[in-house]
């Protein structure tokens, strides 16, 4: 379990990061949501000991980040930007990092890393230099430096930016495998990164934790707040264009989707069922109209 305690990160001229984040995280794979700019990053290298929080801590199996040594030996952490040695193989690479990380038996090192590449299918690809992976084969390669001794805590951040559909649907399957046995920590601005995979979902928008708990009480959090109708295009610039979620053309005009605690005024709109996606979208407007209303 990871237990976070009052957490706060600030940075110089003020920037508050995170703003007093509690949070408890179970087994299985966990999202943690937000858009860009929400702290997630923040937080996940605060919890991987790569910065230290401006005050408060957080427990991962019961120790604290202040023993960072004992920390880094539990986690695997793969970063939004993973750097990487282009001109080595990827087994190369491995056995680089497992150096590092303190294996010292060649022999053990050998296997462990034959056994990651095949978890991650690049079992055909290990002898090849990086520079000719694809993105999507450079993060399995990630995956597989941050498993690298077994971890009991997997962090991770924005794993399928850049990658194309299929690429990011074999990651998400990947992951999923993985976080049985152990915590996956998943940070992501992309709702279908958590929406068939995360048992647990946490919302972090501008520091502060908005929203903690399961997919299908996110999902309820949009309800009563979704409309759909046709509206004519000469009217659609009238329409709110942070509240549009989507819009299709039709015989009839535009098919909107929009989030709004009251129907559109410019369409003859019916409320319709949220998804998680309209969940989230619903939360954070939420967010952003309680801090407007702050300033």
């Amino acid at each position: 379990m990871i237990k976070i305690n009052h957490l706060y990160k600030m940075y110089r001229k003020g920037h508050m990061a995170l703003d007093d984040v509690n949070l408890t995280i179970g087994e299985g794979m966990v999202g943690l949501l937000g858009p860009n700019g929400a702290g997630k990053t923040s937080l996940m290298r605060i919890l991987a000991t790569l910065i230290r929080p401006s005050s408060g801590d957080a427990l991962i199996h019961g120790v604290s980040l202040k023993n960072a040594e004992d920390i880094r030996k539990m986690i695997g952490y793969l970063p939004q930007q993973f750097q990487v040695y282009p001109q080595l193989t990827g087994a190369e690479f491995l056995d680089y990092v497992a150096v590092m990380k303190g294996m010292s038996d060649p022999r053990k090192r050998k296997a462990e890393i034959s056994r990651l590449l095949e978890e991650v299918n690049l079992a055909e690809k290990g002898n090849k230099r990086i520079r000719t992976y694809s993105g999507g084969m450079r993060r399995r390669l990630g995956i597989a430096q941050a498993l690298l001794g077994s971890p009991q805590v997997l962090i991770v951040d924005e794993p399928t930016a850049g990658l194309d559909p299929e690429e990011r649907v074999r990651f998400r399957n990947l992951l999923t495998r993985f976080s049985l046995g152990r915590i996956v920590l998943l940070s992501t601005h992309i709702v279908a990164d958590i929406e068939s995979n995360c048992r647990q979902i946490a919302v972090l928008d501008r520091g502060e934790v908005r929203f903690s708990g399961d997919l299908t009480r996110l999902q309820t959090t949009g309800e009563g707040k979704v409309w759909e109708g046709i509206v004519e295009e000469s009217l659609f610039a009238k329409l709110d264009p942070m509240s549009i979620v989507s819009t299709r053309r039709t015989d009839d005009g535009l098919l909107c989707r929009i989030i709004a605690d009251a129907p559109p005024i410019d369409m003859d709109a019916a409320v319709v069922r949220p998804t998680l996606e309209d969940g989230y979208l619903a939360l954070l407007r939420s967010s952003q109209e309680e801090g407007a209303g702050q300033r």
